[in-house]
């Protein structure tokens, strides 16, 4: 088995509506919930972040662009 190691950046700044920096490398993990239209991330730290509103929308996007970036990264490196 061969172990590949991709570098990603560790710090990786999304500047959100309100003026709120985000670094979205010490995301752990999110969740959406439904009921209040929020989404809670949660830390590298452990520590928690709710975010609302116009927040959420360019959360989520700048998510999916990040993950974009990461997964064409890793298909450059693991050519079958």
């Amino acid at each position: 088995m061969t172990t590949t190691i991709v570098k990603v950046p560790s710090c990786w700044m999304v500047l959100l509506p309100g003026n709120r920096w985000v670094n979205l490398a010490q995301i752990a993990e999110v969740e959406f919930v439904e009921d209040t239209h929020q989404l809670v991330v949660t830390w590298a730290s452990g520590s928690q972040s709710h975010f609302e509103g116009e927040q959420v929308a360019y959360l989520v996007q700048s998510l999916e662009e990040s993950r974009n970036a990461i997964e064409e990264r890793v298909s450059q490196i693991l050519v079958p």
